[in-house]
């Protein structure tokens, strides 16, 4: 058996259907066709030996992978495009090309957006040890499938579970693949297992003969244009998608269970939801709350009616208990390699979303940040009325003893007086001590031990990178007092803000590792000053990263939570 994992960095998938018009195109392909892989694998091989001709090893390989339709593993997927404007001066008139101005041509690119590999499994497929190695050395030069944007990264795991739900398999009829038309079926183009040769992944066979071996054939594509639309050795193959499709694959708007009448209350259709963060360049740590900011801004917008207090926190309802129990707007990273880069937003509301305030959050369809040179698109990919386990943010399914910051916890009220340049610390609000304070109020009353993150020493502790942060220029004669420090974006009351400076809305924050006396589970996600909004955020030692700066060190502070008669 081979199988072969397909991880998408950016957590999308664009490619549209072989041989179909872009302009007709109404949803990307899914799930990823196996002649496109198996053309990623042929440009893979020439990418590692760039003017050479293949190899009798290298073609009995494809062949192999070609006679057998693969089986095909899928997560749950969102179906999203983006739309772009081309400069058309083709279609101006003729007044209109005498003054210099173009037309717009409207094109949409339909991707799939989805956080979960994609798994490619022949049953009857053995390799040997040399075609192993062959097949591994390919798979390193494959650095996207599909168009240029889908980056991907492909591996061979040898062990390892593989999933036991959501596998796609091809329709048959008699032994010979077949296309069907059924809900639950998708065309995928496939190599022909009765016709196939490597060959025909980037060469016709008429005229093959004919061409020179030491000068590369016709592009494949240009020469279909004016021959046929197929390539030879292909076929279109209907593939039953998994049992429960799309309800339970495709994520979209829950709908409400019961018909609401002018006095029954509104019933909470979700909790969570999840949003992949689709943009052109890597989104730094340090934009965090702008971020969360602007994108509550657009769900308000959205929203338009009466007040909502899970999107804002505003005028909360009688039945409310307790606090912090509206929407968190929490940026992350989901690659735990690059954790300083921004790719995700969760939106997480105790409270709970009606069915149009989740309508709300779903049209923010664009955000700006950096100036606005390159927006985002938030992309749907999970909604529930709980937190995934698999989630990247911990929300008591998680256990650990040791918790590390992820982004800066800021303090809720000022620990020091006046500005920096003479500073004060005052030992009641040191920032050690209303960390506890915020742990207490969340309801944890276990003995724990707070070190602060600083970068004094040779110990080696997790630190965010600094970089992604102003750092604070702490005064030369209270260096210990502040340790590593940085000037964080915070969030700003809109009551406040007409007033508020550029100071008001920067405040000092500070990175911690927590280690409890047992395991513990943290009942929200963050803590502090702006947690709503990103700041504060805390995982487990396990799950966050452990790469660590050099010159990362920690010092020590005992803090008991336990009260004290």
């Amino acid at each position: 058996m081979l199988t072969l994992r397909l991880t998408f960095l950016w957590g999308r998938y664009y490619a549209h259907p072989w041989g179909l018009n872009p302009v007709r195109l109404r949803e990307a392909e899914w799930p990823p066709s196996p002649w496109r892989l198996l053309r990623a694998l042929a440009a893979g091989w020439f990418r590692a030996h760039g003017g050479r001709a293949p190899t009798v090893e290298f073609l009995a390989l494809l062949v192999s992978l070609g006679e057998e339709l693969p089986e095909i593993a899928v997560g749950p997927v969102a179906f999203s495009h983006t739309i772009h404007w081309q400069p058309n001066f083709g279609a101006a008139d003729k007044d209109d090309k005498a003054a210099g101005t173009y037309k717009r041509t409207r094109h949409e690119n339909h991707f799939a957006a989805t956080a979960s590999p994609v798994i490619f499994r022949w049953t009857n497929v053995a390799l040997s040890e040399e075609q192993r190695s062959l097949l591994d050395a390919i798979l390193s030069h494959i650095s996207y499938l599909g168009r240029a944007e889908s980056l991907c990264v492909v591996d061979s795991p040898r062990d390892g579970a593989l999933p036991t739900e959501g596998w796609c398999r091809a329709c048959s009829s008699n032994g010979r693949p077949i296309r069907r038309i059924a809900e639950n079926c998708r065309d995928l183009f496939c190599p022909d297992p009765q016709d196939f040769q490597a060959a025909d992944l980037w060469s016709r066979r008429a005229g093959r003969d004919r061409l020179d071996p030491n000068n590369a054939p016709p592009h494949l594509v240009e020469d279909l244009l004016s021959n046929q639309p197929l390539p030879d050795g292909a076929r279109w193959v209907s593939y039953q998608m998994p049992e429960g499709w799309p309800g339970r694959w495709v994520v979209r708007t829950p709908k409400s269970s019961r018909k609401q009448t002018a006095t029954s209350p509104t019933p909470r259709v979700a909790r969570y939801l999840r949003f992949s963060l689709q943009c052109r360049i890597p989104i730094p740590l340090k934009f965090t709350v702008p971020l969360a900011e602007e994108f509550r801004k657009h769900a308000l917008r959205y929203f338009g009616r009466a007040n909502s207090f899970a999107l804002s926190g505003h005028e909360p309802p009688d039945d409310i208990q307790g606090e912090h129990q509206q929407a968190f707007y929490l940026p992350l990273a989901s690659n735990r390699i690059r954790f300083d880069l921004l790719d995700e937003l969760h939106v997480w509301c105790p409270y709970g979303f009606t069915q149009a305030e989740v309508e709300a959050l779903m049209h923010v369809g664009r955000l700006n940040w950096g100036g606005g040179k390159h927006p985002v698109r938030p992309v749907l990919l999970a909604i529930g009325k709980t937190v995934p386990d698999e989630s990247t943010i911990c929300i008591g399914q998680t256990s650990s003893r040791c918790w590390r910051s992820v982004t800066p916890f800021v303090p809720p009220r000022y620990f020091y007086r006046g500005n920096l340049h003479g500073a004060k610390l005052k030992a009641k609000d040191s920032p050690e001590q209303q960390l506890a304070q915020c742990l207490r109020h969340a309801g944890i009353d276990t003995a724990c031990e707070i070190r602060r993150l600083t970068c004094n020493g040779s110990a080696q502790h997790f630190l965010p990178p600094m970089a992604d942060w102003d750092i604070v220029r702490a005064p030369a004669d209270d260096e210990d007092a502040y340790g590593v420090t940085v000037a964080a974006a915070v969030h700003v009351p809109s009551a406040s803000a007409k007033s508020a400076n550029g100071e008001k809305a920067r405040r000092i924050g500070l990175f911690f590792e927590v280690s409890f006396d047992a395991p513990i589970r943290l009942p929200m996600p963050a803590l502090g000053h702006s947690a709503h909004f990103g700041l504060g955020v805390f995982a487990p030692s396990s799950i966050a990263p452990s790469r660590a700066p050099s010159f990362a060190t920690s010092r020590t502070t005992g803090t008991d939570l336990r009260r004290r008669t």
